[in-house]
């Protein structure tokens, strides 16, 4: 009879200690506090050697760019719990984006839902991914003061509504429609109609249409592709025109008080202007497409500046689409900002392609006391992001820009100067 030993083999038990020991000892290792970052570049607009009015601070192209970074798994972890590492959620092509108490809402065209970059928490959710309720495609939204949203979804013809918690609490269905872009002001949703070239004034409490204003065509009060819109505190309206390459101002109320912009390649032109935002100051931020800028105007439609433009320096832009102002969360960025540079307001603006998707910038001013050489040895090189200006009639645009498509920056793109009335596609 063969009789088998259970006593354990001292080499097998010896190598078992040390792969314990090595275990726990990954287990004990105290965790290094994550360094805080801190810049050593900026960027800034207009370009050397002007005073600054413009600050890159940071992008986010990912959850891994806002959540926590996961502790390192130890060997005695992953052998008793199992693998559980960090999952990633990109963002893939971003459109209209928000900011609100904290959080970035982006609309992604190519995934479900709502994408959250919640920056107070560390952590990244998703909003109406799921459920029989969930969105089709969000290409905008609007949030009211309270932290209710209305999400502009081109799927389903229809605005669907979340609350406070980003629950959802209902929808607003509209018939024979085409709704693109959203922006609330008091009780009231306003609702570009692309389809219909007006604007739908909602009731924002039950969905129900008050008036509309606007109507197709190339004079003041009317639209061939209107794109988006944004209020400011006084509760105009601004509409952008894709088509017409141009911005309508309107009262309250609806009625027409300025256009500004024409097709060309100079200081208050534009290509493709879509989303845009209005600070408390009156200036209007509008980002253009194919320029890959944003351009200021006054209230009055006069043109006050440029920042961004191509490239692959930080701050660049890639085809941006969605343009938020944000002026309550600044003390999330303040370790971004240059120690010379006192922020005002963010611009927070959304690239379709490249690897700057959500890219947040500061607008303001050199602190008192504080000159041009107090930023210069920190002071990137970058592209003004302007036109050359001219006391020449605008002309077709010749500026090197994007083509009008959805695909990355590449080759000029003339636009005609002449826009036709005809009903157009929704962009």
């Amino acid at each position: 009879m063969t009789h088998i030993s259970l006593r354990p083999s001292p080499i097998l038990f010896t190598a078992a200690l040390a792969l314990l020991a090595s275990l726990i000892g990954c287990a004990a290792q105290p965790n290094a506090a994550a360094p805080v970052e801190q810049l050593t570049q900026y960027s800034f607009w207009p370009d050397a050697p002007n005073e600054p009015h413009i600050q890159y601070l940071t992008s986010f192209n990912s959850s891994a760019d806002v959540e926590l970074k996961q502790k390192k798994t130890t060997g005695l972890d992953q052998m008793i719990y199992g693998d559980d590492r960090q999952q990633v959620l990109p963002i893939v092509k971003p459109y209209g984006v928000r900011m609100f108490n904290g959080c970035i809402y982006v609309c992604e065209i190519r995934t479900k839902g709502i994408t959250i970059l919640d920056l107070r928490n560390k952590q990244t959710r998703i909003m109406g991914a799921t459920g029989k309720n969930a969105l089709g495609k969000a290409v905008d939204l609007a949030i009211s003061p309270e932290g209710y949203k209305y999400v502009v979804d081109t799927e389903k013809n229809a605005i669907v509504v979340f609350d406070q918690k980003d629950s959802y609490a209902g929808t607003f269905p509209l018939k024979d429609a085409a709704p693109v872009a959203a922006t609330v002001w008091q009780n009231l949703l306003y609702v570009v109609d692309y389809k219909n070239a007006h604007v739908k004034v909602l009731d924002r409490s039950n969905g129900q249409l008050l008036r509309t204003f606007g109507e197709r065509g190339g004079e003041d009060g009317q639209f061939i592709g209107a794109i988006a819109i944004c209020t400011d505190k006084q509760g105009n309206i601004y509409v952008s025109d894709a088509i017409r390459a141009h911005v309508q101002k309107f009262s309250p109320e609806g009625k027409f008080l300025l256009g500004f912009g024409e097709p060309g390649d100079r200081p208050g032109n534009f290509i493709r202007p879509k989303h845009m935002g209005v600070g408390s100051d009156g200036r209007v931020h509008i980002v253009d497409a194919a320029y890959n800028n944003v351009q200021v105007f006054d209230p009055d439609g006069q043109v006050e500046g440029y920042y961004g433009t191509g490239g692959s320096f930080p701050g660049a832009m890639n085809l941006p689409a969605g343009l938020d102002v944000n002026e309550t969360d600044l003390d999330l960025f303040q370790k971004f900002i240059h120690p010379a540079f006192q922020a005002d307001r963010l611009i927070v603006v959304a690239n379709q392609f490249g690897n700057q998707k959500i890219s947040v910038y500061a607008m303001g001013h050199l602190k008192p006391g504080k000159t041009v050489a107090d930023i210069a040895p920190a002071r990137l090189q970058v592209e003004s992001g302007t036109v050359v200006a001219t006391t020449q009639p605008a002309a077709a645009a010749t500026q090197p820009t994007a083509t009008v498509t959805e695909q990355p920056a590449a080759a000029p793109a003339a636009q005609p100067a002449v826009v036709s009335t005809a009903p157009q596609q929704r962009p």
